[in-house]
């Protein structure tokens, strides 16, 4: 390492030619590289994407990257989705790579769920325990210039709702199930495969509760980290300043009966060890197109 002290890893494995993958570090030649593996480059590009993008595989399949659910980053992935809306709404199949995606906010995925919707998605609302402490991030939606008016509005209301009620947990919806309807059903695309690994956590285990209820959608990849039941994260600073506590605000009010935590969220299709990380897409890409 940096500081001359050895760093032990448990696995390696050569990524086709020119890639040596060691634990969670990536060595790549950079003296006689050998000729290309296009899935190998194809895999790197996807994996090491900070932004979101959209991909033509070929003329019946796109792949819509998505490495982040952070509200930083949903203007970017609703532009990717409003400037390519019709080249998705014409093509048959669509792969949506969320690989090491861990959450965000649920705001930053609105947009995608009326392109892969077939029928009423009822996604189960939270209640968050009201407390001094824990309602300050009601004050610092507020107070945030990214938030736009109508969302300090419900930020607001829910502070009051939040104040009147300390101590306890308050479900900040009039019901339990939010029933989600949209005004169409597209043709295409007809089908969509959604890809996860063990680092897809929060947020997007959110969205993959609510994709999962379209008859279109099917999951490829293997079991999620697990983390949404208890949810809504919310950051502290220590009085001294040297320490920050991150600690969640609200719990799922569809657990115990369907609880995921320490379980994951299960793939439709498992893709097991014996298909390396970067063949993925293809085999995703075949399962679709046979």
């Amino acid at each position: 390492m940096n500081d001359h002290t050895a760093q032990s890893f448990n696995s390696a494995e050569l990524l086709g030619i020119n890639y040596l993958k060691i634990g969670h570090m990536t060595l790549e030649r950079s003296n006689t590289k050998f000729e290309t593996d296009e899935f190998v480059e194809q895999y790197f590009q996807l994996i090491r994407a900070d932004k979101p993008f959209l991909k033509k595989l070929n003329n019946t399949t796109l792949i819509l990257r998505i490495p982040s659910f952070s509200h930083d980053v949903k203007a970017a992935i609703d532009t990717v989705i409003f400037s390519n809306r019709e080249e998705i709404l014409n093509t048959e199949n669509l792969i949506i790579d969320l690989r090491n995606n861990g959450g965000g906010s649920d705001s930053s995925f609105q947009e995608i769920l009326p392109l892969i919707y077939s029928n009423p998605i009822r996604p189960v609302g939270v209640e968050f325990l009201s407390t001094p402490l824990n309602n300050q991030r009601m004050l610092d939606f507020i107070g945030d210039e990214s938030f736009s008016e109508s969302d300090k509005k419900w930020a607001k209301e829910a502070l009051d709702r939040l104040s009147e009620q300390i101590g306890q947990f308050v479900n900040l919806d009039t019901t339990i199930v939010d029933i989600k309807r949209y005004g169409t059903i597209y043709e295409y695309p007809k089908n969509v495969a959604i890809v996860i690994n063990g680092n897809n956590g929060s947020t997007t285990e959110q969205f993959l509760l609510s994709a999962k209820q379209s008859k279109k959608v099917k999951l490829f990849g293997t079991t999620k980290m697990g983390v949404s039941d208890i949810s809504n994260m919310y950051f502290v600073k220590s009085p001294c300043g040297e320490f920050e506590l991150g600690y969640c605000l609200s719990r799922s009010m569809r657990i115990p009966e369907m609880a995921i935590d320490e379980k994951g969220i299960q793939p439709d299709y498992y893709i097991d060890k014996t298909i390396p990380n970067f063949k993925w897409v293809e085999f995703i890409h075949k399962n679709l197109n046979e």
